[in-house]
C-alpha cells in the first residue's frame, strides 16, 4: 500500500521537518511512499536530499507526473 505526502502549500523552509516526520511516521520494511513535490526544482532538490539521508531508493519519478517522487525501502 502506498502512502502519500502532498507538499503543495508547504514552504521550502518547512520541507525538511515535514518530510522527515512523514518518513519516520511511516517507516517499515517494504515501505512504498509517494511525495508530491509539484514542479518546483528547488522542492524536488530538497526532497531528494532528504531521501539520500535515509538511503531510500527512488523507484520512479513518473514522466507523466514529474511532480511526484516514489520511493521504497529495502525488502526483508
Amino acid at each position: 500500500m502506498e502512502t502519500t505526502l502532498d507538499l503543495h502549500g508547504i514552504s521550502h523552509e518547512d520541507v525538511h521537518d515535514v518530510v522527515h516526520q512523514f518518513i519516520n511516521s511511516n517507516w517499515k520494511p517494504n515501505l512504498e511512499l509517494s511525495i508530491i513535490t509539484g514542479y518546483s526544482d528547488r522542492m524536488k532538490s530538497l526532497v531528494y536530499g532528504i531521501l539520500k539521508q535515509y538511503d531510500l531508493e527512488v523507484v520512479t519519478s513518473d514522466i507523466r507526473n514529474g511532480g511526484k517522487i516514489k520511493v521504497q525501502t529495502w525488502r526483508e
